[in-house]
């Protein structure tokens, strides 16, 4: 068995594969997709109640040459800032029991 950032990394190229090139450009991610993935895969950190222009919003944010899509590195990038406010978040806590 990989050892687990291993499993990580590869959790996060495939998961941008998996839903990029749904519609469109296969090597990035349109405002459907991202929603879609948003919702499937971070359902915790996305609340269904957001509006389509909270989606606009996030999607503008991430994208960072304006193409209207996210590409790989928009998408790292955004995981790199989740990651972030996640290590920031629980940097006092306790390894065992997790924070809850």
């Amino acid at each position: 068995m990989p050892p687990s950032l291993e499993q990580a990394m590869a959790a996060i190229v495939y998961t941008f594969q998996e839903y990029a090139g749904r519609v469109g450009d296969k090597f990035k991610l349109s405002q459907c997709e991202l929603k879609e993935l948003l919702l499937k895969e971070l359902p915790t950190l996305t609340p269904t109640r957001l509006r389509e222009c909270d989606y606009n919003t996030f999607l503008s944010a991430l994208d960072t040459n304006k193409d209207c899509e996210v590409d790989f590195t928009e998408y790292v990038r955004a995981l790199a800032c989740l990651c972030l406010y996640c290590h920031e978040y629980f940097r006092d806590c306790p390894l065992n029991p997790p924070c809850p």
